[in-house]
């Protein structure tokens, strides 16, 4: 799996509650509480996700992030495989 996926994974569990999950405007900090790497990788991860369509950056007064229906649906998708956050620790420790 794609490394940023696991970002878009992140993203998605943060929001997946919300009624909207669309326009909840997911803050940096919430994304980076939850992920093992560091803030420009997930940075990196964010823009490659951006230029796929799945999520939207938006720099307001702190950057903010909202997930699009593309990026919910592949999330949701069947047809993709997730590795345990523990592998991908592994995958940084190396």
């Amino acid at each position: 799996m794609e490394e940023e996926f696991i970002t878009l994974q992140t993203i998605f569990d943060i929001v997946k509650n919300d009624s909207n999950p669309k326009t909840y405007l997911c803050s940096a900090r919430e994304i980076i509480l939850r992920q093992l790497c560091g803030w420009n990788i997930i940075q990196d991860h964010l823009q490659l996700l951006a230029e796929k369509e799945m999520v939207v950056v938006k720099q307001l007064d702190k950057v903010f992030i909202s997930i699009t229906e593309k990026g919910i649906r592949y999330v949701n998708s069947a047809t993709h495989v997730t590795e345990p956050a523990i592998a991908y620790a592994d995958k940084i420790g190396n």
